[in-house]
């Protein structure tokens, strides 16, 4: 909400500090409250980031308490969700085992979808500035368009910050982590006049090589990365407002020429070799938001450009002769997407209305030495309407239905593919604490353009033959919460199974003169699990347990589905645990998170299993009563130094090398932030 400013520590009840009243309302919000039900968590938040999934029975606040420089210290403990990739240029989310190309990511609604780089990540996200992550687990709306699901983040505005009754505030932060990473950021925001507010934020993160589990030093991470976010709001009315973003994101390096592997990869593949990179990213918004008692609504208007920019001369080991120079490319989305919810009754019924548009340009070009190589691009326009039907207090049916046109313009030849999707979904309140929920959508997705960052699209062939991606994802599940004095406990389960039809995939021909990749439809996929989720509180203290599950296969050829780097997409069992208390005497919170993953062993032949791990964390925040403004924090990641790879990172042998990229051993980190 933008009009509801969130707590200052000016507000102070006794002894009870604001964080603790944060983290204990935030995780006692079920999953499933409406958006008007989630005010109140949201005027408490001092700087954190709300995170919701339709995966959990509930609503957790990081709070800063995780103290994140890397998406995956935010998202990786979400049921179906991990983030693969350590090095700062290389953050992968991925959902059900599906990859960020296969889902719909947004910023403040700009789509960040790219395609890069197989060695490195497509997105360049600071976690510390997000106000919120909504994440949709699997594709269950027409409002969506990946076929694995969401993740839709918002960043803080000035309205967001401001204490009640003061019209200027600052946040000055920094911290130090032992495994070698230190950041600092500096806030501004004010209300210049009734209507007009802004805010500029600037960050600052220094990273050296980190060690990992066994105490190995990696290669080829440290480097810098400057994030300045502009934002300028007008509140036109009570129930409009425009607001101009920009958004300034710049990765500089002399990083290891594959910065998805580690370091022992890197050195035995290329010696010793660095590479200077930047990896930038500029986002421009125009939003406009209408809250109204029957409409609301946004729509935005965007730019969002990624660029990576190389100098490969310096190498001299094995490499492309073509690409001996100064490189780089860019991935850029032009859009404009239109959202908008009506409420109204029709006879003795409620419903609730919510159509809108979306259309996507995305380019991709590309130079090498100068010389531009490429440039190709896909338009996405799509038109949308979901009616949410209110049959009794008990019982509602959402419906829903979709039209996309994908036009390709690529090297490869024109192509346009389009297709009108459906979706269908019942929530049933048996009791006060029991309810069913189930839900089915049809998927559409047209085919990639080949990765920016390489020079292979003079040489690559789209299938002549080659189909549009299209399925069905279908989800069913039970949900239950009850209060009783100081108890308070949630749970949620729910089972899917997600069928896509002419699976794409890319081939790469190594041993042809000339070396050529081919883009074809695989066959069909069938990817299922379940995820659950509970929730227990008593007072001062809150819990969170999860277990998720997804199994993949390829139903037309048997075995593992690819993920496009050597290994299978299938993720190993995960189950992680949270623990909170909050001790209003010393106006503290503490907390302890454990996640263990099994060992994932549908893997094709001739490569290792993707060994399991389990990794704890232990954190600890400080507000003091008697200074405004200020907290404390500190932290403990990975406490019995696990060796470890995540199974969404890069994993696997090649050319007789592990190619893994190990995380980070234990880190202690402490940082401290005054806001005034």
């Amino acid at each position: 909400m933008k009009n509801a400013p969130s707590c200052s520590h000016k507000f102070f009840h006794s002894r009870l500090s604001c964080i603790g009243i944060a983290v204990g309302a935030a995780l006692a919000l079920p999953a499933h409250a409406e958006q008007g039900e989630s005010v109140s968590a949201e005027k408490m938040v001092i700087w954190g980031t709300k995170v919701s999934s339709n995966a959990e029975s509930l609503l957790t606040e990081d709070m800063s308490l995780k103290q994140a420089d890397h998406m995956s210290d935010l998202l990786r403990d979400v049921p179906g969700v991990d983030v693969g990739g350590t090095h700062s240029v290389n953050q992968r989310i991925t959902i059900r085992g599906l990859s960020e190309t296969e889902l719909d990511i947004r910023l403040d609604g700009a789509s960040q979808h790219a395609n890069m780089f197989h060695h490195i990540g497509n997105l360049t996200l600071n976690p510390d500035i997000l106000k919120s992550a909504d994440i949709q687990v699997g594709n269950n709306s027409v409002m969506q368009s990946g076929l694995g699901g969401s993740v839709y983040f918002e960043t803080k505005d000035a309205r967001d910050l401001i204490a009640p009754g003061e019209v200027f505030g600052s946040r000055v932060y920094g911290g130090y982590a032992s495994n070698d990473s230190q950041q600092g950021s500096l806030t501004l925001y004010g209300v210049l006049t009734e209507q007009v507010d802004t805010m500029v934020y600037g960050q600052y993160v220094s990273r050296g090589d980190f060690k990992n589990g066994h105490g190995e030093k990696t290669f080829g991470v440290a480097g810098d990365v400057f994030n300045v976010l502009g934002k300028l709001g007008y509140e036109i009315s009570d129930t409009h407002r425009l607001e101009l973003s920009y958004d300034i994101y710049r990765d500089s390096g002399d990083y290891s020429p594959r910065p998805d592997m580690s370091g022992g990869a890197n050195t035995n593949l290329s010696k010793e070799q660095l590479l200077p990179t930047d990896y930038d990213r500029d986002t421009v918004t125009l939003n406009y938001q209408l809250r109204g008692d029957q409409h609301n609504g946004n729509v935005t208007l965007y730019h969002s450009q990624t660029e990576i920019i190389r100098d490969e001369s310096v190498i001299t080991s094995r490499w492309p002769a073509n690409r001996l120079s100064k490189n780089s490319a860019k991935n850029q989305n032009l859009g404009a997407n239109a959202q908008f919810q009506t409420n109204l009754t029709l006879g003795d019924f409620a419903n609730t209305l919510t159509y809108g548009v979306d259309y996507i340009d995305r380019t991709s070009s590309s130079k090498y030495g100068g010389s531009q190589f490429m440039k190709e691009s896909t338009i996405s326009t799509a038109a949308y309407l979901e009616d949410k039907f209110v049959v009794s207090e008990q019982f509602y049916v959402t419906v829903g239905l979709r039209y996309d046109n994908y036009q390709r313009k690529a090297e490869t030849g024109n192509k346009s593919f389009d297709e009108l999707t459906w979706a269908l979904a019942a929530d049933w309140q048996l009791t006060k604490e029991w309810a069913l929920f189930a839900s089915s959508r049809s998927l559409f997705k047209g085919p990639e353009l080949l990765e920016s960052f390489i020079a292979y699209q003079d040489v690559a062939f789209l299938d002549q033959n080659i189909k549009a991606e299209t399925g069905l994802n279908s989800q069913a599940g039970l949900r239950f919460d009850k209060q009783w004095d100081k108890h308070v406990f949630s749970a949620n389960v729910s089972f899917f199974k997600t069928d896509i039809d002419d699976y794409i995939v890319e081939k790469h021909f190594y041993q042809s003169t000339p070396s050529s990749y081919l883009i074809y439809n695989l066959g069909d996929v069938e990817i299922k699990g379940f995820e659950a989720s509970a929730f227990y509180s008593y007072a001062q203290f809150n819990s969170k347990l999860s277990y998720a599950r997804s199994d993949a296969k390829n139903k037309t050829l048997g075995g593992p589905v690819p993920n496009g780097i050597g290994r299978s997409i299938d993720m190993g069992d995960s189950i992680a645990l949270t623990l909170d208390y909050q001790a209003d005497q010393i106006d503290s919170v503490f907390g302890w998170t454990s996640m263990v993953v099994l060992e994932e062993d549908n893997v094709f032949d001739g490569q290792p299993v993707k060994e399991g791990y389990n990794v704890h964390n232990f954190y600890a925040q400080w507000l003091p009563a008697n200074v405004d403004g200020l907290s404390l924090t500190f932290g403990i990641d990975n406490i019995f130094d696990e060796f470890y790879t995540s199974h969404a990172s890069r994993s696997g042998t090649a050319r007789g090398y592990v190619l893994d990229d190990y995380e980070p051993g234990r880190n202690f980190k402490l940082s401290a932030a005054y806001q005034f």
